[in-house]
């Protein structure tokens, strides 16, 4: 499993993003794009809706905290090839990553995409918390490699 982490500014363009691509020249072009990514969100914590919905949910509880200039966790998990893992062995491995980065009670939702070969999961989460603390982004590359051994030693 490789695992690569990143804090942002805007939900809005990373939810874009997971969504619909990279952003094209023309309208056809953007659909194709948006048809390869093939988005769908596997798992929501306290958030629901379509990507419209949700950037406007992460948007007012992050202003709970509006010192903060990233308050986006993005977090990307691709797997071997080889590995078949079922929609609920995915779930479990974004709320696992969430209890172990301490934001399993904020907003997140796990994304999968399926335009690769391999599977990967897109986990893009909420650092400021309905009670307005802010979950730390210290350590997170070291941590999330920590994070994939461990999921790769559970799930073989």
């Amino acid at each position: 499993m490789i695992g690569k982490i990143s804090t942002g500014q805007s939900f809005r363009g990373c939810l874009n993003y997971l969504h619909e691509g990279k952003l094209q020249q023309s309208k056809a072009l953007q659909e194709i794009e948006q048809e390869k990514k093939q988005a769908h969100v596997i798992y929501y914590n306290q958030c629901f809706g379509i990507k419209k919905e949700l950037i406007q949910q992460f948007n007012e509880v992050r202003y709970l905290n509006p010192k903060l200039s990233k308050p986006v966790l993005h977090a990307s998990l691709s797997f071997a090839p080889s590995d078949q893992l079922s929609n609920q062995d995915k779930i479990d491995i974004g709320k696992q990553m969430a209890k172990e980065f301490g934001f399993e009670n904020n907003q997140y939702v796990v994304i999968e995409h399926v335009d690769r070969q391999h599977q990967h999961l897109h986990i893009v989460a909420n650092r400021v918390g309905y009670d307005a603390k802010t979950v730390s982004d210290s350590n997170n590359y070291k941590r999330m490699a920590n994070f994939c051994r461990s999921m790769e030693r559970k799930h073989q």
